[in-house]
């Protein structure tokens, strides 16, 4: 049995073994403490490039624009894709390796039956699904009716033409090149050649000349030339627009377009044309017409890759005749006119050299 000094010596010494034990500890933890938080501080601008690189990068991103009252800076599609978002500051061509598609539903008030010689009572009605592709910064190829500076899209005319009023068809399928050969400060100019393939209607070719002028930054003026030369009947039909784009941000624009329309020049045959032109009902021979589109619509980009543009509109083909034909080939302008409801989607070059 030990005596009460041993007991007490013993106890004495797990005492001091437990403090100095205690002692070293807190002595470690404070060396880890100063030393940890110059550490930690030299870590955090590593850490925050870290997390920055693998955020997106969404600020503005702007390219430059020359117009008739000088340069201006416009919004980029997206960062690394140097592509006008506003539509009136666009090229006509598309930027190389882009693909647009385009999604239309097209109504047309008067529709001529070509059997009965009468007017059909229920509109035209069609679904048109477009493609292009640009192989370059100036040559766009696709088969569609939508074409940047052009007339408005014919209904049932595209890559996959759905007409279903008055009665379910496939439409039509308007092959076309687009050259674009002059880029001169504000003005550009372009050449197209469109073969239109049918299925219910007639052959036709089209040669078109459009031309683009940048006012200045956020209104742009198409305008030139666009003759359909008609294989039925052996005539042509010449089409002088006018349309003017106003963008009144980079993403909303609102559009307006007229002109003069020549019809069935030097033509054989007569009351044919419905199926060759933008017109809503056939003409007599040698007519002038002046049709009126308005429109707007709204451009959104989605994950810097897809460029959509939303866009509804409403015309009369024609609002005026300058020589009015008589009988069955006159229709009230209430019955002439056009509606059109769609979606443009542009995507970025995907071919592009280091495009993920």
């Amino acid at each position: 049995m030990q005596s009460p000094q041993a007991s007490a010596s013993h106890f004495r010494a797990a005492v001091t073994t437990i403090a100095r034990t205690a002692w070293r500890g807190l002595c470690l933890l404070a060396v880890v403490v100063l030393l940890g938080e110059p550490i930690a501080a030299a870590d955090e601008p590593k850490a925050s490039e870290e997390q920055a690189s693998k955020v997106e990068p969404t600020g503005e991103v702007t390219i430059m624009e020359q117009t008739s009252v000088g340069d201006a800076s416009v919004e980029a599609a997206a960062p690394g894709w140097l592509y006008p978002k506003a539509i009136a500051s666009r090229p006509l061509t598309m930027n190389q390796y882009m693909i647009r598609g385009s999604f239309i539903v097209n109504v047309k008030r008067a529709v001529y039956d070509r059997q009965t010689g009468t007017w059909a009572g229920r509109p035209l009605a069609s679904i048109d699904l477009g493609a292009a592709f640009a192989v370059f910064d100036n040559l766009e190829v696709g088969v569609s009716g939508h074409r940047i500076g052009s007339p408005s899209s014919n209904a049932g005319q595209a890559l996959f033409p759905i007409v279903v009023s008055p009665d379910a068809r496939f439409g039509d399928m308007p092959l076309y090149v687009r050259y674009s050969f002059l880029r001169r400060r504000y003005l550009e100019m372009a050449g197209d050649l469109v073969l239109l393939v049918p299925t219910g209607t007639n052959l036709a070719l089209t040669v078109g000349l459009p031309m683009r002028i940048r006012a200045r930054a956020p209104v742009t003026i198409d305008t030139g030339l666009q003759a359909v030369v008609l294989s039925n009947g052996a005539g042509m039909n010449v089409d002088v627009p006018v349309k003017a784009t106003y963008s009144i941000t980079p993403s909303a624009f609102l559009f307006g377009e007229s002109g003069f329309s020549f019809q069935n020049l030097a033509r054989n045959l007569t009351g044919g044309s419905y199926d060759d032109s933008s017109l809503a009902f056939p003409v007599a021979r040698n007519q002038v017409l002046v049709p009126v589109v308005i429109g707007g619509g709204y451009t959104h980009v989605a994950k810097n890759r897809v460029m959509l543009d939303i866009f509804a509109q409403l015309g009369w083909q024609p609002l005026v005749y300058l020589n009015a034909p008589s009988g069955v080939d006159v229709v009230p302008v209430r019955d002439s006119w056009v509606l059109a409801v769609g979606v443009t989607i542009q995507t970025s070059p995907v071919l592009q050299e280091g495009d993920p």
